[in-house]
């Protein structure tokens, strides 16, 4: 009886290999349509990596998410049965993608666009595993997925927050040090004042760079070593905690060196003492790892028998989705392409006031110009004939190199009141008709330390129109201006801002008047 119930018992289910190599097939051109889709998520966000340098460390993102899939790959569990709904995400997320990235094309800078096409690459990619894997694969490869959101760069009002609260903590515990070491400092927002001099505790030097990078570095480090969800938080902590100390240190010694020997020597060891504190936090992080590692139990060996092959996406909707995704791709270029005008990227220029006695150029810092990422421009100040000090400050981006809304953060009514300075009135935006040309200008009034200091802020877009305030305002980079900008075709085309500032009026009519007259002087047709 025995006998005869082992002899009926089924022989385990080897994989055909003609069905492995149907399922490897189905999963390489899977692999080719998520990598398209990813291709063109990393072509909108390489703008903002290789324009802007606090977000450098994301080029090795995309390299680090495909090593940890690999990674995950090669201890990847039995696939379980999917669902039909992973086919109805990926299909979404293709519809979804095509107008994103029409409208993407014309606004490179939009970081809303960024965080959508990033979500709907993880999610298309997601519900793929989930199609083919079922819940044990989606579980398996979350992480090394969503793990390329570190590379997506923040939202700018939250962004500008945190690196503003950064500047005035670490200005406020420098001046603090300054005090103890005996050396006069006073605090003006993220500016110390010192018996050498003004320093001051740029973007460059608030630390989130560091921060950011530290963030990623910990997260990957906890999916390397395979760390426990508590021990991949201390990392993280860790990370936050050494990254803002070894800015502290870096600051203080800059500060201390501005102090004693001006600024020439914070600019001569500004990158290298960057370079340092990037390096000790990496390396530190990398050392806590390690300890942690060998005070954790020695994880077993993963061991996965493959005793069938993953589900099949549907070849032909890949194939279909695919070419949906190539044509899209070439009618929006054809769309930007047909509307592509011969504007000049240039409708006005600003004429140097070099003619007066007291004219000075004003040099701009090398961090200050990593922020703006200007093609070309320059400051300078000099004394008007009424003897008011005046101030001009007149930057140039050439086509596909404009920062728009990174620009415009950096406003006069948010960097000022960092320096030190109160600002009093925001007249908004208006339109200033200037030797035949309408210039949107914004107007503000600060007090400088009881001196009133006024100023005029253009920032003038070479695709819009400005015909009238309206539009000027909706073309001022608002969702409907963005939107507007992508049914018209217009891409990027170049952009101008000039700062105009004058110091010791105490009427506004009269600093009002007094700007007109430069601003009729510097601004010439061209």
């Amino acid at each position: 009886m025995a006998v005869t119930k082992a002899s009926t018992l089924a022989p385990p289910q080897i994989p055909a290999e003609t069905d492995l190599k149907s399922s490897g097939l189905a999963l390489l051109t899977g692999g080719l349509f998520l990598g398209l889709v990813w291709a063109l998520v990393i072509k909108h966000l390489q703008v903002e990596w290789s324009q802007n340098p606090q977000y450098r460390y994301a080029w090795s993102v995309p390299f680090l998410s495909l090593y940890l899939v690999w990674k995950r790959w090669m201890e990847r569990p039995n696939p379980e049965r999917g669902s039909a709904i992973g086919a109805f995400v990926v299909i979404a997320g293709v519809i979804f993608l095509l107008p994103l990235r029409f409208v993407a094309e014309a606004n490179p800078d939009w970081r809303l666009l960024s965080w959508a096409m990033a979500g709907i690459a993880i999610s298309v990619s997601l519900a793929f595993v989930y199609q083919v894997g079922g819940r044990a694969w989606l579980r398996h490869f979350a992480f090394p997925i969503c793990f390329f959101l570190v590379a997506v760069p923040w939202p700018v009002q939250f962004e500008q927050t945190i690196i503003q609260n950064l500047m005035r903590a670490v200005t406020a515990i420098n001046v603090f040090f300054l005090s103890v070491a005996g050396i006069p400092a006073l605090q003006h927002g993220n500016v110390i004042e010192t018996t050498s001099g003004l320093i001051g505790i740029e973007e460059a030097c608030s630390g989130v760079r560091s921060l950011q990078a530290t963030f990623m570095v910990s997260l990957f480090l906890g999916e390397f070593y395979s760390f426990t969800a508590a021990r991949r938080l201390i990392l993280i902590v860790a990370g936050a905690l050494l990254a803002f100390v070894c800015n502290l240190v870096r600051t203080a010694i800059l500060v201390w060196l501005g102090a004693h020997h001006g600024a020439s020597a914070i600019e001569a060891w500004h990158d290298p003492a960057g370079l340092t504190i990037l390096l000790v936090c990496l390396f530190g992080l990398w050392a806590l790892s390690l300890l942690m590692l060998r005070r954790s139990a020695e994880p077993a060996a993963a061991s996965f028998e493959v005793t069938h092959p993953p589900a099949s996406f549907p070849t032909a909707l890949v194939v279909g989705l695919t070419v949906c995704l190539v044509m899209g791709e070439l009618a929006m270029q054809g769309w930007y392409r047909s509307h592509q005008t011969d504007i000049a990227t240039s409708r006005w220029r600003a004429q140097w006031p070099d003619k007066e006695e007291t004219y000075k150029s004003v040099a701009i810092p090398p961090a200050t110009q990593g922020i703006l990422r200007y093609d070309d421009g320059g400051g300078a100040t000099w004394n008007g004939a009424d003897l008011h000090h005046w101030m001009m400050y007149f930057f140039r981006w050439l086509p596909g190199r404009t920062a728009a809304l990174f620009v415009k953060v950096h406003r006069p009514d948010v960097c000022l009141p960092a320096s030190g300075l109160t600002l009093t009135r925001d007249d908004g935006i208006q339109l200033l008709a200037v030797n035949g040309i309408k210039l949107p200008v914004r107007s503000y009034r600060f007090d400088d330390h009881g001196v009133p200091l006024h100023v005029v802020y253009c920032y003038w877009d070479a695709r819009s129109s400005y015909e009238t305030v309206t539009a000027a305002i909706e073309e001022d980079w608002t969702a409907r201006g963005r939107l507007r900008a992508a049914l018209k075709g217009r891409r990027e085309i170049g952009a101008q801002m000039l700062e105009l500032v004058v110091w010791g009026y105490e009427s506004d009519s009269e600093a009002k008047a007094a700007l007109e007259r430069q601003l009729a002087q510097i601004i010439q047709p061209g």
